[in-house]
C-alpha cells in the first residue's frame, strides 16, 4: 500500500522537475551572447556634448542590431554617401567616452573606447566620431 502513495507524489515532482526544467531552458542566460550593453553614461553631460553622447550611443545600438537604414538617419548627408554596411558579426558590449572636444570648424570630435568582440573574438578598439550640425540637427559626420 505504500507504493501506491508514493507513485503519486513521485509524478508530481517529475511533472514539477519536467516544467522548471523547460522554463529554465526557453530563458536566455546571462552568459549567452545576448548580454546587455554598457552605453556610456548619459547623466554626466548637458547641452550639445548630451546630445553627441545620445547620438553615439544611437550608433552603437545600431551597430550591435546591424540596422543600417536606422544608422543612415543619423549620418551628414556626405558621410551617408561614403559609408558602407556594418560589419556582420561586430558586436559592442561596452562603451566609453575618452575625449569630447569642439575643433575649429565648430564640430565635435570624440574618442570612444570599445569592449568588443568580432565573429565571437574579443576586441578593445577607439573610434573616433566627428559630429557636426545638419538643418540645426547633431549628425554623425565621419568615424574612424
Amino acid at each position: 500500500m505504500n507504493g501506491n502513495r508514493i507513485t503519486p507524489a513521485l509524478l508530481a515532482f517529475i511533472l514539477i522537475a519536467a516544467i522548471f526544467g523547460q522554463r529554465a531552458q526557453a530563458e536566455p542566460s546571462a552568459s549567452s551572447d545576448s548580454k546587455q550593453v554598457t552605453y556610456i553614461d548619459e547623466s554626466d553631460y548637458e547641452g550639445e556634448i548630451l546630445q553627441c553622447v545620445k547620438l553615439i550611443n544611437r550608433n552603437i545600438n545600431y551597430m550591435n542590431e546591424e540596422d543600417n537604414a536606422a544608422n543612415k538617419a543619423i549620418l551628414t548627408s556626405g558621410y551617408k554617401t561614403r559609408i558602407s554596411e556594418f560589419t556582420p558579426g561586430f558586436r559592442v558590449s561596452e562603451a566609453k567616452l575618452r575625449n569630447v572636444g569642439k575643433n575649429q570648424y565648430g564640430e565635435y570630435v570624440a574618442y570612444v573606447d570599445l569592449d568588443s568582440k568580432l565573429e565571437k573574438k574579443p576586441m578593445i578598439t577607439t573610434i573616433m566620431y566627428v559630429l557636426k550640425q545638419e538643418n540645426n540637427k547633431w549628425l554623425i559626420d565621419q568615424t574612424d
